[in-house]
């Protein structure tokens, strides 16, 4: 399951790359773009960091990445140091790295009309596949420095959509085969894709070893975009409502994940390590997730996009 979840992040990216390029392909308003990114992601992010952000600022206080510089800090600053990071919580790096890229919205529009798009496109993505610090255990310029070619993989995805998402069953065969073998050869453990667990284990910036699980999560991508494309006449009541509650499950899930092995922890219950375990409490974190989101969304009707994104 680490294997295949570790970098699925790559989808989310994909997908936010693909959908700019589709929503603005002929023209872009980026005074309407850049409120409604403050309104529905980055206002929603505050909301949520609030709980995060005080348990780091007087709680867990002695984090392994506290630096010097940053214990120097003044208690607003160190709030404001957190939410520019997203140190506060290991999912919300996300957020201050594609708020950057949001930033750059008016030159990736005019990069994507371009006519060397067609093709610069893809070598920018190919050009990714030599990266693998980012997240938690990195900063934003490596984060951007990862995720920025996927995203610009996704926009490349949209332009060639109209031959993309009808391609043959052999194709679409060859690239799922293609998957399930790099997969296969990771659980395998024949190849040895970094893994970012630790500050000190994470490589730097480029390198020159070729990312093949990067490269099997952007397959992956592809994969998922054209089968939901065959599908997307059939009605399929769970996975739309999970499409609806995605952004609010990112934000609150780990609030739950915490509470969870924080009490385990207090009532000294050993936490369970086999795989029939972890599916159980993946799946009880989604419904409860889904359930907490359902309840807010009651409570704020129209207005609960403003403080969970859903």
């Amino acid at each position: 399951m680490t294997h295949f979840l570790d970098s699925s992040t790559i989808l989310f990216v994909f997908i936010a790359g693909f959908l700019f390029q589709h929503l603005n392909a002929n023209s872009f308003r980026f005074n309407e773009y850049i409120f409604k990114k403050g309104t529905y992601v980055i206002l929603p992010y505050v909301l949520i960091s609030i709980p995060a952000v005080v348990d780091k600022l007087f709680f867990e206080t002695d984090a392994y990445w506290m630096s010097p510089f940053y214990k120097s800090l003044s208690i607003p600053f160190q709030a404001v140091y957190l939410l520019a990071t997203g140190k506060h919580s290991g999912p919300f790096y996300f957020i201050p790295m594609i708020a950057v890229i949001y930033c750059m919205a008016p030159l990736l529009f005019r990069f994507q009309k371009a006519k060397l798009f067609a093709w610069a496109g893809g070598l920018i993505a190919l050009s990714g596949l030599f990266t693998y610090a980012y997240g938690y255990y990195g900063n934003i310029g490596e984060s951007l420095l990862y995720f920025l070619p996927v995203y610009v993989f996704g926009m490349w995805a949209s332009y060639h959509k109209e031959k993309l998402l009808i391609i043959n069953n052999w194709i679409l065969a060859s690239l799922t085969l293609f998957y399930f073998l790099v997969l296969c050869l990771e659980v395998s453990q024949i190849i040895h894709p970094q893994h970012l667990n630790f500050f000190e284990e994470r490589p730097h910036y480029f390198t020159t070893i070729f990312n093949l699980s990067k490269l099997k999560e952007m397959t992956l991508a592809v994969i998922l975009l054209v089968v939901f494309y065959r599908i997307k006449e059939q009605k399929i009541e769970w996975l739309t409502r999970l499409g609806n509650y995605s952004f609010g499950i990112y934000f609150i899930h780990i609030y739950f994940i915490n509470a969870t092995e924080r009490i385990t922890d207090y009532l000294n219950l050993s936490r369970l390590q086999n795989g029939i375990a972890y599916l159980v409490f993946t799946a009880s974190i989604i419904g409860i997730s889904v359930a907490a989101v359902w309840i807010i969304k009651k409570i704020f009707k129209d207005r609960s996009r403003l403080v969970i994104g859903s």
